[in-house]
Formats: C-alpha cells, sequence, structure tokens
C-alpha cells in the first residue's frame, strides 16, 4: 500500500515539475505564433505579393533556425544532464561553444543576405516582383541573425537549468516589441506602401532581437544565468567539444536534410502559383499557433528528461518518457480539433481572395490532422531521444521520408502528373505520418535512456 502511495505522489510531482517547465514555454510559444500571424495578416492586407515574398523570404531565416536549433539542441542536452549533476563549470563551457558558433553562423548566412539577396529569391521563385521585394526586405532582416545567434544560446541554457520563466519572460517582451513595431509600420506609416511596409517588418525584427540580447546580458549579469566570458568560447576542453559534436553534428545533418527537403517543397510551391503560397502561409501559421503545447511538451520533456538522467534516475526517467507518448497524441488531437473550429472565421479574416480563399479553405483540414504526427514525432525525436543523447535516429528517418518519399512523390503530383492544388498538399504534409511508426518502434527500444555526464 505504501509503495503505491509512494509510486502515485512521485507521478504528481513528476506533473507538476513538467507543468511548471511546460506553461512558460507554452505561452512564449502562443505569443511568437500570435505575432507571426498578426504579421502575416497585416502584410495580406496591404498586399498579396507583400505577404508571398516576405513569406519566402523567411525561409533563409527558417535555414538559419536550422542551424541553431542543432546547436541549441546539443546545448540543451549537455546543460541540462550536468544541471541534474550540479556541473556548473561545462555549462559555462557549452554555453561559450554554443554562442561561438552561432555568430559564426550568423555572419556567413548575413554576408549573403546583404551581397546576393536576388540569387537567394531566385531559389524560391521566378517571379520577378517577388525578387525585388524579397531581397530588400532580406537586405534589412539579415542584420537581425547576429543577435539571434547568440540569444538562443543563451535562452536555452536558461531553459536547461529550469529558468523557463525566464527565458519566456525575456521572449515575450521582445515579441511585443516586434509586433507593435510592426504595425505602426504597416497600418500607421505605410499602408499604402508594400515595399516599405516589408523593410518597416524587418527593421521592427532587427530592433526587437537587439533588445532580446541586452535583456539576457542584463539578466546574467543579475546572476540569473551563467556568466559568459570571451575565453569562455576559445578555451574549452577537447572532451567538451567531442561530447557537443557528438550530439550536435546528427541535428545539424537532421536539421539541414530536412530544412533542405521543406525549402524544396516550399520552392515548388512558388513555382506553381503565388495563391498556394500566400495560402500556405497563413495555413502553416495556424498550424504553429494552435500547435503550442505540443510543441512546449517536448522541449520541457527533453529538460525534465535530461535532469533526470543526469542525476542517475534512469526508472523515472523512463517512466517519464512513457507518459509525454501518450500526452503528445492527446495535445495533437486536440490542436487539431481547434484547428477545424476556427476555419471558416479565419477563411473570411485572412483577406485572401478567389483561388487563394478556396486554397486556404482546403489546407487547414489536412494541417488539423498533420498536428498529430507532427505533435507525436516533434516530442518523441526532438525531446524523448535527443535528451538521452539519441540523435542520430533523426537522421536517418528525415533522409528517407524527406527524400525518398514525400519529395519525389510531391514533384510528380505537382509537375508530371499535374493533380489538383489540395492532393499536391496533401503529399507536402506525409512526412509526419511516414514517421509515426519508426518513432514508436525506436522508444521501446530505450536506447535514448542514458546519463550522458562524465566526471571532470
Amino acid at each position: 500500500m505504501n509503495s503505491m502511495k509512494n509510486s502515485l505522489s512521485a507521478r504528481r510531482g513528476l506533473y507538476r515539475e513538467l507543468s511548471v517547465l511546460m506553461l512558460p514555454i507554452v505561452l512564449q510559444n502562443l505569443l511568437s505564433a500570435v505575432v507571426n500571424s498578426a504579421d502575416v495578416f497585416m502584410l495580406s492586407s496591404v498586399s498579396q505579393d507583400a505577404l508571398s515574398a516576405s513569406s519566402l523570404a523567411g525561409q533563409i531565416t527558417f535555414v538559419f533556425t536550422l542551424f541553431h536549433w542543432s546547436v541549441t539542441t546539443g546545448a540543451t542536452i549537455m546543460a541540462a544532464q550536468y544541471y541534474g549533476k550540479r556541473d556548473m563549470t561545462v555549462i559555462r563551457q557549452v554555453q561559450g561553444l554554443g554562442v561561438l558558433l552561432m555568430l559564426i553562423v550568423a555572419a556567413v548566412i548575413c554576408g549573403a543576405c546583404m551581397t546576393v539577396p536576388q540569387l537567394l529569391m531566385r531559389i524560391f521563385t521566378s517571379d520577378p516582383v517577388l525578387i525585388a521585394l524579397g531581397a530588400d526586405f532580406l537586405r534589412v532582416l539579415a542584420l537581425s541573425y547576429l543577435p539571434m545567434g547568440a540569444t538562443q544560446v543563451i535562452l536555452s541554457i536558461f531553459k536547461s537549468m529550469g529558468q523557463t520563466r525566464l527565458s519566456a519572460g525575456i521572449t515575450t517582451l521582445c515579441l511585443l516589441c516586434n509586433v507593435t513595431l510592426n504595425f505602426i509600420s504597416i497600418r500607421v506609416l505605410f499602408p499604402h506602401d508594400p515595399r516599405m511596409a516589408m523593410l518597416g517588418v524587418a527593421a521592427a525584427t532587427v530592433i526587437a532581437r537587439a533588445g532580446e540580447l541586452i535583456l539576457c546580458l542584463a539578466a546574467i549579469r543579475r546572476g540569473r544565468g551563467v556568466p559568459i566570458e570571451p575565453g569562455d568560447c576559445v578555451s574549452v576542453p577537447r572532451w567538451v567539444i567531442r561530447d557537443f559534436a557528438e550530439y550536435t553534428l546528427p541535428v545539424q545533418a537532421n536539421n539541414l536534410i530536412y530544412g533542405l527537403a521543406m525549402a524544396a517543397l516550399t520552392a515548388i510551391m512558388g513555382h506553381m502559383s503565388s495563391d498556394m503560397v500566400s495560402a500556405n502561409a497563413i495555413a502553416s501559421n495556424l498550424r504553429e499557433l494552435v500547435s503550442v503545447a505540443c510543441m512546449a511538451l517536448g522541449t520541457a520533456g527533453s529538460i525534465l528528461l535530461g535532469q533526470e538522467m543526469g542525476a542517475g534516475r534512469l526508472r523515472e526517467a523512463k517512466s517519464l518518457g512513457r507518459i509525454l507518448m501518450w500526452l503528445s497524441l492527446i495535445l495533437g488531437a486536440a490542436a487539431g480539433a481547434l484547428l477545424m473550429l476556427i476555419r471558416t472565421p479565419v477563411v473570411r479574416l485572412s483577406g485572401l481572395e478567389g483561388e487563394a480563399a478556396k486554397l486556404l479553405e482546403m489546407m487547414i483540414p489536412i494541417c488539423a490532422v498533420y498536428c498529430i504526427g507532427r505533435s507525436y514525432n516533434s516530442c518523441l525525436i526532438s525531446g524523448v531521444f535527443c535528451a538521452g543523447g539519441d540523435t542520430r535516429f533523426g537522421v536517418i528517418l528525415d533522409t528517407i521520408t524527406m527524400w525518398v518519399i514525400v519529395l519525389p512523390l510531391s514533384y510528380l503530383a505537382a509537375f508530371v502528373m499535374r493533380w489538383p492544388s489540395v492532393v499536391i498538399y496533401m503529399f507536402l504534409n506525409l512526412d509526419e505520418f511516414v514517421k509515426m511508426i519508426p518513432s514508436a518502434w525506436r522508444f521501446t527500444r530505450y536506447r535514448w535512456l542514458r546519463n550522458l555526464t562524465r566526471e571532470a
């Protein structure tokens, strides 16, 4: 009887800890999705070309995001486990190494956006109007990548140490600043000038990202995070670099494979019609909006699992992994149901007309079903597996799914068979369901259940 009470008490404790980590991340992700959705709707009211051009140019930001996802994933894996062990020295070294890597990547992508923006835009579209608008947008937006690279690493360390409220608070303030400046630019200053409205949106992003970095450094100065000094970026022990590379490089390979595939899928839509690009911009933002709890579950679960495994509590980590798996399915289904509930008012308020509005109405049910698979795979692949350093599985799975199945089928459907747009969009969103069965199989193998920490 006592053992049963202890088990129930332990499970309630896990739910409580998970909730404490999740709620700030949910609010942060929700606000981020709301801001993105607000930007999309405001730009659509100015010009459909402005919406399409900013959506396509945003793929460069997506590519940069893939880099910082991999670096912050490696940093989170190590920092969470070493925080469970209370080894702050290694956490400081990991933070310095991550910041250095992201600043290098940010400088390269920033340089490309400022020197050859037209060339980058031609990857996604052949429309000269969209290329011109997108190139101007990229030249300004590129300046946001340097502060963004540093802050994403610092924020991931905050989260790994359980300070999700601090991380969410900083991001929330900057997002509110961003959306306010976007509103001023689009609705007040340049309501009838698509080019200047887009440049205003890009400048607002630069200002918000710079503010985010200042707030992160201020929090560290007040003792809320791990101090960062120039020496931390270069004087890192070799074994820390090796471990960081072991967990980061597979994620980077996975992100590049997945990101290039997503860019190719976007290019397919871009070469089909601007109507499809505009409808997808709104549909994908809505999907992000209703899936905030699903994404937060994977992030919070990864942090908590890492801390449990780093402290040597593998039995508790195994139990938590099962809980996360079932919660991901429940939250995914709830997200899909919510998307269907708001379908009609969204189409009416979208500002799209004619074929674009019809495409949006057809895309939303597909996105609703997609939410289930995405929630499940995100929780397992990016959350549970990564928490234990099992990052190679995602590389293999995404390579086969995206490049052997989804991309060839989508290309054939669009340019050879010339099937209806709704059928093509179904193929474009097939990946998450292909991955569900292999993910479930990998979970039951429990190779992710590992304590990764070392003795200094």
